[in-house]
């Protein structure tokens, strides 16, 4: 292909691709504008109600090195099946659950079921799309329909629980059959590997996986129980312990599940830390702006939800777009699009209090849903330039938890700094608002140091001490 045009069986490929993606991301949030109508049905504590959504985030985050890796080993069509087969059945036991556990079991399986999809679905796109301007079409359309599915997982779950709020855990489930029954017809068949199946790294994978769920389990738990319960500290230690050994496994096997040397690659690390940052202090952003309209201005969860529609739609119709140009300027696209977000945090943090409010929604809101349209496909670019098709799902994972475990990080202390505000004597809004602004900033900082700042950092941890 030398065209920027997707045409045919590419086109269709893209397109399942493209919804397996749209379902793994949107599930994220849908559910979260229904947990009034879950706990009013199934008498779920408040406690419980809230792994509702986190078992989800706790299953995709825990779980995508293992799925992106996996992908690379055993094939990448054959994991994406899979994964997608088990979202289907998930779904639809969605509709059936009659108590908090099976809710929480439910969304666990779905988030698991993402983290070997998502990453599988990148490498399958890179194997149909070669270099050049087709594939970095292809990228932008793909990554406009998964930041569409975050930005506009709220919209969704809000007109779904008009009718039930079982419809936020059953709607994905056609659609996923529909890409499951069609896939195997047009998606490229897992090449033969020559020679000996690659080992699998068992005790990478079985150092790396609980060691995320143990993170985002200890972040999730904080912003519900404190950072001092004993269940946040124990979880975050523990991970910290296991993120040791598994370093020490990995710098050792001779065929490490995440070789170190990836991280190497500074246009990728870089591209990874600027991507979380940027996506979780938009998930931030969400956490305190809809706690803003529902419980200071009395909106309901469809209003609210419609304010975050802007950012979802200029995703998906500019990604393509900026995705095309950050082939070749994706730093310089990085900065442009964090700069914009920061600029709309500014805006909501000055404005929260002292502006109409319709005024104020438009003049922060149009601000970072350019900025997030224009940072998301750059960094997608960026972290998966010059991989190799046998490290794509590696690298697919590496970039997907980058998002979830920030995500999961950065709204725990945004939920704490909410919080301890009043404590402070401060505003509880102001005060989460501004934690978000500060941290925007420093997104816009890092990503402006670009990949080279990266490389002097790794260069003076080699440099032995004068």
């Amino acid at each position: 292909m030398t065209t920027t045009k997707i045409r045919g069986m590419a086109g269709v490929a893209l397109l399942l691709l493209c919804m397996a993606q749209f379902l793994d991301s949107i599930d994220v949030s849908t559910i979260a504008v229904a947990l009034p109508a879950i706990q009013a049905e199934l008498g779920i504590p408040a406690t419980t109600l809230q792994w509702a959504v986190s078992a989800y985030v706790l299953g995709y985050g825990g779980f995508l090195l293992l799925g992106g890796r996996f992908a690379d080993i055993f094939g990448h069509r054959r994991t994406f099946l899979a994964g997608l087969l088990v979202f289907a059945v998930a779904s639809i036991a969605g509709g059936f659950v009659d108590s908090g556990p099976t809710l929480i079991a439910a969304r666990l399986a779905k988030g698991v079921s993402a983290a070997f999809t998502a990453p599988a679905a990148l490498a399958l796109l890179l194997s149909v799309f070669g270099e050049g301007p087709s594939r970095g079409r292809a990228l932008g359309i793909f990554s406009s329909t998964a930041a569409a599915g975050y930005t506009l997982g709220m919209v969704f779950g809000g007109v779904a629980t008009i009718f039930t709020w079982r419809a936020t855990l059953v709607m994905g489930a056609p659609f996923a059959i529909i890409t499951l029954l069609l896939a195997p017809f047009i998606l490229p068949a897992d090449k033969p590997r020559k020679g000996p199946r690659q080992s699998f790294d068992w005790g990478g994978a079985i150092t790396i996986t609980p060691a995320l769920l143990l993170l985002v389990f200890g972040v999730t738990n904080a912003a519900d129980e404190g950072w001092d319960a004993i269940t946040t500290w124990g979880s975050l230690l523990a991970s910290a312990a296991l993120l040791v050994l598994f370093l020490v496994i990995e710098a050792r096997h001779p065929v490490p599940m995440v070789p170190l040397e990836i991280f190497k690659r500074t246009k990728l690390t870089h591209a990874n830390i600027v991507a979380g940052l940027f996506h979780g202090v938009y998930v931030g952003f969400q956490f305190v702006a809809t706690l803003y309209f529902q419980n200071v201005l009395g909106w309901s969860a469809l209003a609210t939800g419609m304010v975050f529609v802007f950012c979802g739609v200029a995703v998906m119709f500019l990604a393509p777009r900026f995705a095309v140009m950050a082939q070749t300027r994706s730093t310089g696209l990085m900065i442009v699009g964090t700069g914009l977000m920061a600029l709309g945090y500014v805006v909501w943090l000055f404005g929260l209090g002292h502006m109409d409010t319709m005024l104020l929604i438009v003049l922060s809101q149009v601000p970072i849903g350019l900025g997030y349209a224009i940072s998301y496909p750059s960094v997608q670019v960026a972290a998966l330039d010059g991989i190799e098709a046998d490290e794509s799902g590696l690298a697919s994972g590496l970039l997907f938890s980058a998002f979830q475990i920030f995500g999961g990080v950065i709204l725990a202390f945004a939920a704490s700094v909410f919080a301890a505000a009043p404590g402070f004597g401060w505003d509880t809004y102001v005060a989460g608002s501004a934690f978000i602004t500060v941290l925007g900033i420093a997104t816009l900082l890092i990503a402006s140091a670009g990949p080279r700042s990266i490389r002097r950092a790794a260069a003076s941890v080699r440099q032995p001490a004068e």
